[in-house]
């Protein structure tokens, strides 16, 4: 009964850090999304800016 007990543990711990894993790789995903995002406003902003000079 006491291996059993500590086996559910350990599989929850390890749940518990793929999830948290999981977690920060979408975070990061988004960030990099985001600075695409970022990036391609601006060349947008600047070829408009060219065409009105």
């Amino acid at each position: 009964m006491d291996y059993f007990m500590i086996a559910i543990l350990f599989l929850g711990l390890m749940v518990a850090v793929i999830y948290e894993i999981k977690k920060k790789h979408d975070i990061k995903l988004e960030q990099i999304k985001l600075e695409r995002d970022k990036l391609a406003l601006e060349q947008k902003k600047l070829e408009i800016g060219n065409k009105t000079d």
